[in-house]
């Protein structure tokens, strides 16, 4: 008897759920350290300027900026974090798979860039959809993006890209010019692939993983 949506998430999701969340607070500290810097150098002008020294407008302005960026830094972490919480609201729907995608590279972006590999995200021409499970398909693209580039040398450059193949699949390609080792066969990337009906093809040269849906 297969397991269900709901049973494979029980089994897999706290650990992405996990590790994403401690990725995130990470990110969000980081924000909040830099604020709490850029306020002590406020603060550091302001008690100046009451002992008379006049205050340096330009450069109070631009320690404001970094205040306001890191602001708005820290509230499309929580609104990701948002999205990636009401993920698991609905066993299936019709998801944006490049949004999916966004949102994974987003979710784990500290990850990735602590493994000196860039990663660009081609989205395709016209939206394409997928049905199933948002928290499943995020799972499932992470999954992948990890066993890629876990072979990857630091410099390396992973393009990601969607399509719609000759045989009107929807398809979403991992490329590099290095070859990477990657295995596939994991009990989660196994359950995944069969509760979306995709399959991954692997490039004879190892330097291509297409994830293809309805294969």
């Amino acid at each position: 008897m297969k397991p269900t949506i709901r049973e494979i998430i029980d089994q897999c999701g706290p650990a992405y759920f996990g590790r994403m969340g401690a990725s995130i607070s990470h990110d969000i500290k980081n924000c909040l350290a830099i604020m709490n810097e850029n306020a002590g150098l406020m603060s550091d002008h302001l008690m100046m300027a009451q002992k008379g020294k006049p205050l340096d407008i330009e450069r109070f302005s631009e320690i404001v900026r970094r205040i306001e960026k890191q602001i708005g830094r820290a509230d499309g972490i929580v609104k990701s974090l948002n999205t990636f919480s009401h993920s698991m609201d609905k066993a299936e729907q019709q998801v944006d798979l490049d949004e999916a995608v966004g949102l994974a590279l987003g979710l784990g972006a500290r990850i990735i860039a602590n493994k000196g590999v860039q990663v660009n995200h081609t989205r395709a021409a016209d939206t394409l959809y997928i049905n199933g499970s948002f928290f499943f398909l995020l799972l499932l693209i992470w999954s992948i993006l990890e066993n890629v580039t876990e072979s990857l040398a630091s410099g390396a450059v992973l393009n990601i890209f969607s399509k719609e193949d000759e045989k009107s699949q929807v398809c979403l390609s991992f490329q590099c010019e290095q070859p990477f080792e990657s295995d596939f066969g994991r009990q989660a990337n196994c359950q995944a692939l069969d509760l979306f009906q995709a399959k991954i093809v692997l490039e004879d040269q190892l330097t291509r993983a297409d994830l293809i849906f309805g294969g």
